[in-house]
């Protein structure tokens, strides 16, 4: 007779809510950021697309006379300029500045987390730790891989910042991205499906093909004598920096990241995403515990809704599923209770917890059994 397998699939999956204790921005605010980093003079290298992406916004509330356009949401954002980039028009802005208005929002994004996103710089450790909570949010994973109630786990992560792939790369494992090509999974990875993309993948210009980048410890003693720090402080890194090492520090090395918009379904990204789309939705299709943090389920996110609930006709049975969010409970669980079955709400399988990251990595380590040891709440 076979005998059956106990092990209960994990899946995490990480909204913009998981990186906001780091500095991240959510997407209603995203552009609040990048405005902000504007103003202060801390645009940098991408100084020409924040002032094209600025003045294009600003273009844009012309749009109000005859139509509503939420030029505040930074994916609202992003879809507009994709479609004002197709027909080759948004107001009196000429057509080769139009045209180049998603690649120039892209590098705004990517800026934006550079400077929003911090790492604790303190002169004592050998090398910069991940952002916060991400330390301990990787620690956590690593120990649920040979856990029987978690193993194997698979985080699927809407955010394209590198607090988690920094956090494993510390530890020495690899993120398995999921992409057409990739390697074979070792021992030493992890699955991390970055379904919107990621700030270290690149398009390879020879093959067309996404090639993402391995990231590096930063030695903690570089910056610390850099910056001319007395006392221990939170510091932004650039993104090439992470993928090159600090001695790349300034230099113009920035190739156009793969960031897609919510409406991608078309094209290249369709092809090229595919494979990581799918990966994801494996995952779930064989998952009995998934645990959602820091994303609401908004409710202009049809998208999402269509994935999980296509990813989820499986033979599987969901055991737990755990929403951690900071929002109001009746409106983020209402939301979810649109979405999930009654094989998951009526049998009691749907819990809510009023907890941001930190304090989610901390309530599902103690249900599991663990420590996280470098834990610390603020």
């Amino acid at each position: 007779m076979a005998v059956r397998d106990t092990t209960m699939k994990t899946v995490f999956i990480l909204g913009a809510g998981a990186s906001r204790a780091a500095g991240g921005p959510l997407m209603f605010d995203f552009i609040d950021a990048a405005t902000r980093i504007f103003r202060l003079g801390e645009a940098g290298w991408a100084q020409p697309h924040f002032e094209g992406i600025l003045d294009a916004r600003r273009k844009l509330q012309g749009a109000f006379v005859k139509s509503t356009i939420d030029i505040d949401n930074i994916e609202n954002l992003f879809s507009t300029y994709e479609m004002a980039s197709l027909i080759g028009r948004l107001s009196d802005l000429d057509e080769s500045v139009v045209k180049q208005l998603p690649k120039s929002l892209r590098y705004l994004i990517m800026r934006t987390l550079e400077q929003a996103i911090l790492y604790p710089i303190d002169g004592k450790e050998q090398v910069i730790p991940a952002p916060y909570p991400y330390d301990a949010f990787a620690e956590l994973l690593i120990e649920l891989r040979d856990h029987r109630e978690a193993s194997p786990v698979t985080v699927i992560n809407f955010n394209y910042d590198l607090c988690l792939d920094y956090a494993l790369t510390l530890r020495g494992f690899e993120p398995d991205y999921g992409l057409a090509g990739s390697p074979v999974r070792s021992k030493r990875s992890i699955a991390h499906y970055k379904v919107h993309g990621s700030l270290n993948w690149f398009r390879n210009p020879e093959t067309g093909e996404i090639a993402p980048q391995p990231l590096r410890k930063l030695p903690m003693r570089t910056y610390w004598d850099r910056l001319g720090l007395e006392h221990p402080a939170e510091r932004p890194i650039d993104t090439m920096e992470l993928i090159y090492g600090p001695d790349k520090w300034g230099m113009d090395l920035y190739p156009e990241p793969i960031i897609v918009p919510p409406t991608w379904n078309k094209g290249w990204y369709q092809e090229q995403l595919k494979s990581v789309w799918r990966s994801a939705s494996e995952a779930l299709a064989a998952a009995e515990n998934i645990f959602v943090i820091g994303y609401s389920l908004p409710a202009s996110d049809q998208f999402f809704r269509s994935f999980y609930s296509l990813s989820t006709i499986s033979d599987s049975f969901i055991e737990r599923f755990w929403l951690f969010d900071p929002s109001p409970k009746t409106d983020v669980v209402e939301r979810f209770s649109s979405l999930l079955g009654p094989a998951i709400i009526d049998r009691g399988r749907f819990r809510f917890e009023c907890e941001k990251f930190d304090g989610a990595i901390k309530r599902l380590a103690e249900h599991f059994g663990y420590r996280t040891e470098n834990f610390a709440g603020r």
